[in-house]
């Protein structure tokens, strides 16, 4: 009945780390917080900062508060700071303000997270969460993060870090999270701290940076024989292919929240659709059993998923919080605990006994008779997952990501992906073909591509 996965620990240790570690970048001498800019700052882009952060995190840099081979002063790490050898990184701390310092060029050691907005504002201003650009920051008195880009945008992001030496990942490193603004205050449930959104003058504002696309199908479901699917447009429209019936949709109507996923009744007359808040929309013989679109949610939902009788169904949010409605039973959550990556999607047993929900790194949380077979929690991917689907037993599943990759894992077989391939657009979610023969995988801009036994029946794109 608990999740089989390392990510809460992880995440409560990270937390800890960030009280012990995330307050040592504040905690260094005076003397490491010059004034000024380094002359090398003079043309940084938005590119070129974010570029210089991950030169850390390429090397994987460990944390220090202090240069290269002197005196720590973060009482938990060693003495001396030792990490790789770098002429352009020696001079200065690799703690978190370090980072934030080198990628903006400022002079070593660099500033302490105190010598930046909101504290100090010659060289930097706190500015709106929601404008956010790659190359900005967010700082808070014990930690400051190097922001990367938007995933989805307000909701979404990835940022760059030192987190600390008595963190899980003591070095520099990369995370996505969600996130929720307020203003100039954006909260990062990863590491459940509050920030001040800031920005560096010297950054050069010429290039322009890259804008969050938003893409107008999210999701589909395939019918009872095999032969057919549906997908799903964020307006709510529903488009049929093959042999799958058309039985009415959102289109044309003004939605609160855009159409998030979507699922079908065991002998394909009907389907259910889900939106951002939790409104639920039933068509055809799919009954209707409540929704979250009355209430106030902590994170928007990114998926569903149906009993296999149709009497009920799951809703799941980023935050990996699930609301059951009908005869699905509740078999628990992780709404509420520190994920290392927001949940992207869900899948239920075959006798409606249990569930997976899936996070965007890979790792899976089971509950109820939901078997653990695996994940990709702590692999390096290229893209982030966005959805799964589970064998017709409940013996493996299929985690896909945004560049089409496919993950087989337990008895689920691998029938090909589109991992190397140049996509249009990315892959937003995938379904499995009746007997797990094969999936089909579908894309924002609606394109469809069938693997193993799944036919091809037409696609959007």
């Amino acid at each position: 009945m608990n999740p089989v996965a390392k990510t809460p620990l992880v995440a409560m240790a990270f937390l800890l780390a960030l009280v012990v570690g995330g307050m040592a970048c504040s905690a260094a001498p005076p003397t490491s917080d010059p004034g000024g800019t380094d002359s090398s700052s003079a043309d940084l882009t938005r590119g070129g900062a974010v570029a210089r952060a991950e030169q850390w995190v390429n090397a994987a840099l460990a944390y220090c508060q202090s240069p290269n081979h002197q005196h720590d002063y973060d009482p938990s790490c060693s003495a001396v700071c030792n990490r790789a050898d770098n002429a352009a990184w020696d001079p200065y701390r690799s703690d978190c303000s370090g980072l934030v310092s080198w990628a903006w060029g400022l002079p070593a050691p660099g500033r302490v997270t105190t010598g930046f907005a909101p504290f100090v504002d010659d060289i930097t201003s706190a500015i709106a969460a929601s404008d956010l650009q790659p190359g900005d920051a967010v700082n808070n008195s014990d930690h400051v993060m190097l922001f990367k880009a938007w995933v989805t945008q307000n909701q979404v992001a990835t940022f760059i870090e030192e987190p600390g030496c008595s963190a899980p990942t003591p070095y520099a490193h990369e995370f996505t999270s969600n996130v929720t603004l307020s203003g100039t205050s954006i909260y990062v449930p990863y590491n459940g701290m509050t920030f001040t959104a800031i920005r560096y003058s010297g950054i050069s504002a010429s290039a322009p940076a890259p804008v969050a696309v938003t893409y107008p199908y999210s999701g589909m479901a395939g019918d009872a024989t095999g032969g057919g699917y549906w997908i799903a447009g964020t307006s709510g429209g529903v488009f049929t292919y093959g042999d799958a019936g058309f039985h009415g949709s959102m289109g044309g109507s003004n939605l609160n929240s855009p159409v998030v996923g979507m699922a079908s009744t065991p002998d394909g007359l009907g389907y259910w659709l889900v939106a951002g808040d939790g409104g639920v929309f039933s068509f055809g013989n799919a009954p209707f059993y409540g929704s979250a679109g009355a209430i106030h949610l902590a994170q928007p939902v990114v998926g569903m998923a149906a009993l296999p009788d149709a009497s009920g169904y799951w809703l799941v949010a980023a935050d990996g919080g699930v609301f059951s409605y009908g005869n699905a039973g509740y078999h628990g959550s992780m709404g509420g605990q520190k994920l290392n990556a927001p949940v992207v999607g869900m899948a239920a047993t075959p006798d409606g006994g249990g569930y997976w929900l899936v996070a965007a790194d890979g790792g899976i949380f089971s509950f109820g008779d939901a078997a653990f077979h695996g994940s990709m929690g702590g692999q390096k991917l290229d893209a982030p997952v966005v959805g799964m689907a589970a064998t017709p037993d409940g013996g493996g599943y299929w985690l896909v990501a945004a560049d089409g990759g496919i993950f087989a894992l337990g008895d689920a077989p691998f029938h090909g992906s589109l991992g190397g391939h140049t996509l249009a657009a990315p892959v937003v979610g995938m379904t499995a073909a009746p007997g797990g023969g094969g999936y089909w995988l579908v894309a924002g801009d609606g394109g469809i591509f069938a693997f193993g036994t799944a036919q091809f029946a037409g696609s959007r794109g």
